[in-house]
């Protein structure tokens, strides 16, 4: 079968590769669909050490059951999304809500653990999710993507969402632009939203974003005063991940305020932390998903309770996926967004 391996900086190759056996338990899953993840393209670019070549990328994944194990609850020919993040059940983690920490393994498609971009998949039933013929395998594939815009956005109680007079998304990419969907969804009013790629801001505005700052145009901070009347903003979402981005997002927020950090590209950044200290500022940390917000997140794909077409910008082939790498590489007006492949 055909895998698509990530073989070092800015270096993909498709290779043959043996089509993997189930283990006892385990579905053969013949992948239909693979959103390419920012994450998945910073480590092909080299920036964040978690993608070790050789290595197979790939999380965000559907596909159609092809072998049953004996006694499982599924049947061929099932469509189904997988949630790509292992998971014991057992531990004070899993315990606690919180799959997405739990020490039994990493995400697959990161460091050295290979992913999705295959024809093929073997997967235990827990991690395994029907979906509705109301959706595409690539629609299903955003449940990933959705589900860590869902668990960062529940971050902040709808109570003070409802109170808030100003949020800040600072980031336009497929994750901050799901924010906006979420926070529209839940009642967020006066969202600002800001991105260096005019394209993507026009995308949030048709997501109900009420303003825009162009980080290429002007001073940040200027423009949140402007819109804020100086009041600035009760909550801001992090979705890109480098220090200026973090440092905006901390920038914008009012006495008391809270920020949650979703981007994850940058290993270190440096925080005035005296501005935390004296104005009793909150950080929260976001990484990936919950399993009953996966849940959550697809269900609400299936009742297109959001709108997603507009982030769902361009579909390759798998064989094509050398190409699509090389695409987004060059994507400097910003105008690929999510990037499928198919097989």
């Amino acid at each position: 079968m055909k895998a698509l391996y990530y073989i070092g900086d800015k270096a993909m190759e498709m290779r043959d590769i043996p089509k993997p056996e189930p283990k006892a338990g385990e579905y053969l899953i013949k992948v239909r669909a693979n959103g390419i993840c920012g994450s998945d393209f910073e480590g092909y670019m080299g920036k964040t050490g978690r993608r070790i070549p050789p290595m197979i990328m790939g999380h965000e994944v559907s596909g159609v059951i092809e072998e049953t194990p004996a006694n499982g609850k599924y049947k061929k020919g099932q469509s189904v999304v997988i949630f790509p993040k292992p998971f014991c059940g057992v531990c004070e983690y899993c315990k606690a809500g919180m799959v997405n920490v739990c020490p039994e393994g990493i995400c697959m498609g990161v460091m050295d653990v290979n992913g999705s971009m295959t024809e093929y998949i073997a997967q235990e039933e827990k991690y395994l999710l029907p979906f509705a013929e109301t959706l595409s395998f690539n629609e299903a594939s955003m449940t990933e993507p959705l589900a860590v815009a869902y668990r960062s956005v529940h971050k902040i109680s709808q109570e003070d969402i409802n109170k808030a007079k100003y949020c800040m998304v600072v980031g336009a990419g497929t994750i901050g632009l799901l924010i906006i969907a979420l926070l529209k969804l839940r009642g967020a009013k006066n969202l600002i939203v800001s991105d260096a790629s005019a394209f993507r801001l026009d995308i949030a505005k048709k997501l109900g974003a009420e303003f825009t700052i162009n980080a290429r145009e002007g001073d940040f901070l200027d423009h949140v005063k402007e819109i804020t009347g100086g009041k600035l903003c009760d909550y801001a979402f992090e979705a890109v991940g480098i220090a200026p981005t973090a440092a905006n997002s901390l920038a914008c927020l009012k006495i008391g305020g809270t920020v949650v950090w979703v981007g994850n590209a940058q290993k270190i950044v440096e925080v005035n932390m005296q501005q935390i200290v004296t104005t009793e500022l909150t950080i929260k940390g976001n990484y990936v998903y919950d399993f009953e917000g996966f849940i959550d997140s697809l269900k609400l794909l299936e009742k297109k309770s959001i709108n997603i077409n507009a982030l769902m910008t361009n579909t390759y082939s798998l064989d094509e996926g050398v190409q699509a790498f090389k695409d987004l590489e060059n994507n400097r007006d910003g105008k690929m967004i999510k990037v499928f492949l198919e097989s």
